[in-house]
């Protein structure tokens, strides 16, 4: 009965094996399927997002071109011809209540005062191609629209001579297609915004290239002009910058109501009674100072000196300023190139309007200073080529610009200057305050190219 009952058991079981072996190769098979899907979602992954970093490429490429375009072929003069027509209260600028555009890409159209200039852009970025081989090429296209505009004097850093131009902000719309235009396999698009801006020659109350020595009692510190004279309660501020490629030494009672930074080769050094209400810090780099453009006195230039009275002259080129005691050389606005000036005691130079001094060999304005009734440090502009020390006495309204890229600048006195003072090196003496006018800030601008001010990607 037993063995009975085993086999009929057995013979229950027949069939087992093979319906384990179906299952087994079932599950099998679905593994393999979805391995397979895997794979291949793996794969396609894996080419669109080769696809779209290479349309990235291809959409960057346009950007890049972009900024060497508006660096090397465009003139914001081109722009500026026509802002009488812009609408500047809107952002994109608009022009004929429409933004002001240079158009690349297909259904798109230019809106810009000038025809040659939106020519050349559109030749220059529509559908523009970039190929690595039959297999592997791109195209882009590019928009740029004018989100800013300032029309501003700037100087040319080889001559010095002031041009008009504009400060532009432009964001740049490019599109990059990898594979064929019309039915791409990536797609990119980046958005970057660029511009030109321009940099103050006069940016700091006090630059000494090769060093500053801060001793008497001294204050530094800033005003702005829109708001009137300096006022020591209502009208002053922390602008007040020094800075030095080398060391800055302060041995005296300093309050420099600013930011002060040293050389990356330099130090700060400074004793306990001196007060830095901004930050203190070594430069990554030194700071490049353009040379003063040559000039020359001719020989026979003549020569200016007002003994007890008041000489009036106008602009040109001449000898020498011997100014005597009780003397006034009064300078009608211009520019003037002479070889020195000299002040006696009691001696004073005035200006009467927007002036610029080129000086040759020697300055010394020790007298009474220097007057200017404008009030305005922007108003009269000094430029000293030599390599001797150049010496200043501030006067009640001594206003203005200095800039003295080989010579050593003694400020002295008790008195007040207004302004900002740049020099082979910097020494102050005595008890003299000096206010950095925010309105230096807007004036000797010197160019800098479109740079990129920020970007954003969106691939598809």
């Amino acid at each position: 009965m037993k063995i009975k009952k085993t086999i009929e058991g057995r013979e229950s079981e027949r069939g087992m094996a093979l319906v384990t072996t179906l299952l087994f190769l079932s599950v099998m098979a679905l593994l393999s399927t979805t391995l397979v899907f895997t794979v291949q979602n793996e794969m396609q992954s894996s080419a669109s997002y080769k696809y779209s970093q290479q349309a990235f490429y291809v959409a960057d490429s346009g950007v890049q071109k972009a900024v060497h375009w508006f660096r090397d072929s465009y003139n914001p003069l081109t722009a500026a011809t026509g802002a009488g027509s812009f609408d500047m209260t809107e952002c994109p600028v608009e022009m004929n209540n429409l933004p002001v555009m240079l158009a690349g890409k297909t259904g798109y159209s230019s809106n810009f005062p000038d025809a040659n200039c939106s020519t050349s852009f559109a030749g220059e970025f529509t559908n523009k191609t970039l190929s690595a081989d039959v297999k592997n090429s791109g195209s882009y296209a590019v928009n740029a629209t004018l989100l800013k505009h300032e029309a501003v004097s700037f100087i040319d850093p080889n001559t010095f001579a002031a041009y008009q131009s504009a400060m532009e902000r432009w964001r740049i719309d490019s599109v990059g297609n990898w594979g064929n235009a019309n039915k791409p396999i990536g797609v990119s698009r980046i958005e970057a915004v660029i511009e030109n801006s321009g940099n103050a020659l006069f940016d700091r109350a006090l630059w000494g290239i090769e060093g500053v020595d801060l001793g008497g009692t001294v204050l530094v510190d800033s005003y702005d002009p829109a708001l009137g004279h300096y006022d020591p309660i209502t009208n002053a501020g922390n602008d007040g910058h020094v800075g030095s490629n080398a060391s800055i030494t302060a041995t005296g009672t300093v309050d420099i109501m600013g930011d002060l930074a040293y050389g990356p080769t330099g130090s700060f050094s400074g004793g306990p009674n001196i007060t830095v209400s901004g930050t203190i810090q070594q430069l990554p780099q030194e700071r490049i100072f353009p040379p003063i453009p040559n000039f020359t006195i001719p020989a026979g230039s003549p020569d200016i000196s007002p003994k007890s009275g008041t000489i009036t002259i106008n602009p040109g080129t001449y000898g020498s300023f011997d100014i005597k005691s009780n003397g006034v050389l009064e300078l009608n606005p211009g520019v003037y190139y002479v070889d020195s000036i000299a002040e006696a005691a009691t001696g004073s130079l005035r200006i009467t309007g927007d002036t610029t001094i080129y000086v040759k060999s020697a300055l010394d304005l020790s007298g009474q200073g220097v007057i200017n009734p404008t009030g305005n440090p922007t108003e009269l502009t000094i430029y000293y080529d030599g390599t001797s020390e150049a010496k200043f006495v501030g006067g009640s309204e001594a206003y203005m610009e200095v800039y003295a890229p080989e010579a050593p600048i003694t400020l002295a006195g008790n008195a007040d200057f207004f302004g900002s003072f740049i020099g082979r090196t910097l020494a102050l003496t005595g008890t003299p305050e000096v206010h950095f006018s925010l309105g230096c800030l807007d004036d000797n601008l010197m160019e800098q190219p479109f740079r990129i001010l920020s970007w954003s990607q969106k691939s598809f």
